[in-house]
């Protein structure tokens, strides 16, 4: 038996090999500008950055060192995004609000300058500054000050999006290649069936304490029990919905829901996700009826306290959804697991953990049912012909291995081997694109890459961290090349 330390010695040897790819690349001409806040959502940015993904000590505009000592709460209806913060600038500690934009000038453009509501603000934050000014004798950067309605300037925060933690899934931002066959694919073919394996196992062990890096951060900034509850509710959202579910879980953390009784807590995640309203009752049938009238009778309660503003209201993604995987049967999941969540807790693994964990877990999950949910796709649909299940076999698989494993391997090296173990996923129009590009379409490697879950996550590490950072068409991509050297040092 290998020690700990050796079992994950191919991460650091990933991280040295992807820090040479990088430092060996040649100049090249830097593509378009592109806005780096474009592509993400304003909801996914506040999401990422009440997490703490981005880190919690910063360089105000000024020069002057700016902590989040506080995250604060989602605020719900009109005014800052964040309230009850609590930021350190310099040597001194304030109390107050957060508003987190895309551009520095939204502050004006959204009128917050002259709305006393915003006066509270302590921090404004950030991710693209004003463009440059242009003409004859203009300053190279036209700098924006924020100020709140009785003139006094507000700090400034601008966010990096290359210092999310762990990297995140939120790069690259703009353009995605083409899945044609890469020049790394001719290096590859000298690989020795160990050699690869070699490779995907160092890019597989390096995503997963990725991943647990990223959890550590939230947990830093809020609290072990959130940072997992926050990343089961990514899990269930899907790609599509899985920042609406990350910002749901955060807007109702934990630590909050636990005070109430299990069905208070599934109205107060359904009316906060703003599926309790007049329209879906007037659509919905009967049986649905009585189950919306159901959760209005305990959301009428707290509604004053957590239903958003018209302007905050979670969106949900349905088109290209299929029906088990409506963003309501989600929330429904949400509200399950957390009114088990003792028990989940309980079945998580811990470093002297010798039972089968995963068989646990995946029992607890596949187990989930609801009186309501169990049959029905959403809050208007009639009742199936048979019982679906809440989380089915694939989400329990993704939460497996991107929730739980990167936890339990950076805990325990030893888990690695039953990471290993796990089955191949159902393949993605990402992980299609990462196969096509390394191996190209007829190559049997790439067939067996997919059967392995471990083998899926190194496949779509790669292909972040070079594909998609590769702005040459392939052609001064220095990744091939290096490919030469990880393959000699065997």
């Amino acid at each position: 038996m290998k020690g700990g330390a050796d079992r994950l010695a191919g991460a650091a040897r990933y991280a040295d090999f992807r820090a040479a790819v990088f430092a060996n690349a040649t100049l090249r001409e830097p593509p378009l500008p592109r806005d780096p806040a474009g592509p993400m959502p304003e909801i996914e940015m506040q999401a990422r950055w009440f997490a703490g993904e981005f880190g919690r000590k910063f360089l105000g505009a000024n020069g002057e060192p700016v902590e989040i000592v506080q995250f604060g709460h989602w605020n719900h209806a009109a005014g800052p995004d964040f309230t009850e913060c609590a930021v350190r600038i310099g040597d001194r500690r304030h109390t107050g609000a957060i508003e987190v934009d895309r551009d520095a000038a939204n502050w004006e453009s959204h009128g917050h300058g002259a709305n006393p509501a915003f006066d509270d603000v302590v921090l404004h934050v950030f991710f693209a500054k004003s463009p440059p000014a242009t003409g004859p004798g203009a300053a190279e950067e036209t700098r924006f000050f924020t100020r709140d309605s009785r003139h006094r300037a507000v700090a400034q925060v601008a966010l990096d999006p290359a210092a999310l933690a762990g990297g995140g899934e939120a790069r690259p931002f703009g353009w995605i290649p083409e899945a044609r066959l890469g020049r790394c694919a001719t290096p590859l073919r000298e690989f020795s069936g160990e050699a690869l394996d070699s490779l995907l196992t160092a890019a597989a062990q390096f995503r997963l304490l990725e991943k647990n890096a990223r959890l550590r951060a939230i947990a830093d900034a809020h609290s072990e029990d959130q940072a997992l509850f926050q990343a089961l509710a990514e899990a269930l959202g899907f790609r599509h919905n899985r920042f609406a579910m990350a910002a749901l879980a955060q807007r109702l953390p934990m630590k909050r829901l636990r005070r109430e009784e299990p069905d208070t807590r599934e109205a107060l995640l359904f009316g906060a996700a703003g599926f309790i309203d007049h329209e879906h009752y007037a659509a919905a049938e009967p049986e649905a009826r009585r189950y919306l009238k159901e959760l209005w009778d305990r959301w009428w309660r707290l509604r004053d306290a957590h239903e958003p503003d018209a302007e905050r209201r979670l969106h949900w993604r349905v088109a290209g959804a299929r029906p088990v995987n409506h963003p309501q049967r989600r929330v429904a999941a949400l509200a399950a697991l957390a009114n088990h969540w003792r028990a989940f807790r309980a079945a998580m693994p811990s470093p002297a953990d010798g039972g089968d964990w995963p068989k646990t877990v995946r029992r607890l999950l596949t187990g989930l049912e609801h009186p309501y949910w169990s049959t029905h796709y959403t809050l208007r649909s009639a009742p199936s012909a048979k019982p679906m299940a809440l989380v089915g076999k694939d989400r329990v698989l993704d939460i497996l291995g991107n929730v739980l494993f990167p936890l339990a391997v950076a805990a325990d090296p030893a888990q690695w081997e039953r990471f290993k173990a796990l089955p191949g996923a159902v393949s993605n129009e990402k992980l299609r694109r990462a196969t096509l590009r390394l191996f190209g379409e007829n190559d049997p490697r790439a067939a067996e890459c997919v059967k392995a879950y471990y083998r899926q996550q190194a496949l779509l590490q790669i292909y972040r961290d070079f594909c998609l950072e590769d702005f040459s068409e392939c052609a001064e991509c220095p990744f091939p090349g290096q490919l030469l050297q990880w393959n000699g040092e065997r």
